[in-house]
């Protein structure tokens, strides 16, 4: 009886340190979301570059979320490098929704930012606040 107990719980701590283990390497694998705030001008022209985000997967697939968007008329944003190419399509950027953009053409271990355009008839310069993964979150 003693040796069964034994067992069970030497059975126990393994499954428990694999799952720690695993967990663990999930976690450091996944890309965490960059926090920024660009400045955008009027009429759809070009924001500031904010903070980057380390792409850390091969996903094709780039994430935005609105924190703070003063613009009533909307905006757009997309990923792009650090010399301001696009690196994936443009999608809607919305308060408190995460959209995803396809077509991320940034390659793994490299910084990527947001590039946020406010409408072409938006009249009024604005301060954006948003959090973006290059990665799919």
């Amino acid at each position: 009886m003693l040796f069964s107990k034994k067992k069970i719980v030497a059975k126990s701590v393994a499954a428990l340190g694999l799952a720690l283990t695993l967990g663990g390497t999930a976690v450091a694998s996944a890309s965490s979301w960059t926090i920024t705030e660009v400045n955008v001008g009027a009429g759809g022209s070009w924001s500031s570059y904010g903070d980057p985000n380390l792409k850390t997967t091969n996903s094709n697939v780039a994430s935005f979320n609105g924190d703070a968007l003063p613009a009533v008329l909307g905006y757009n944003v997309r990923l792009i490098n650090s010399h301001a190419s696009g690196r994936s399509s443009w999608v809607g950027l919305y308060k408190d929704r995460t959209t995803h953009a396809d077509n991320n053409s940034g390659k793994r271990n490299y910084y990527y930012y947001s590039d946020v355009r406010s409408q072409t008839f938006e009249p009024n310069e604005t301060r954006v606040k948003l959090h973006f993964s290059s990665d799919r979150k």
